[in-house]
């Protein structure tokens, strides 16, 4: 066997142990129960992070008011 025969064996080896893309993010292999806290767990991630951009973007704000001008 050539060495480009044994490295495409190798990789088709390889390709076949992972799971497939449409696998992969195939969201709906989950009960509904545990998809459903998943979402929850992510909205509140989501809402933690929105709060510190807005308190973020306040304090730039704020800053920008008292810097002097130029």
């Amino acid at each position: 066997m050539t060495v480009a025969k044994e490295a495409n064996k190798g990789a088709k080896k390889a390709a076949a142990s992972r799971p497939s893309p449409a696998e992969k993010f195939d969201v709906d292999r989950d009960e509904p129960a545990i998809r459903a806290g998943r979402l929850e767990v992510q909205a509140q991630r989501s809402q933690k992070l929105h709060d510190y951009y807005d308190e973020a973007l306040a304090e730039i704000r704020a800053s920008l008011e008292r810097a002097p001008e130029r």
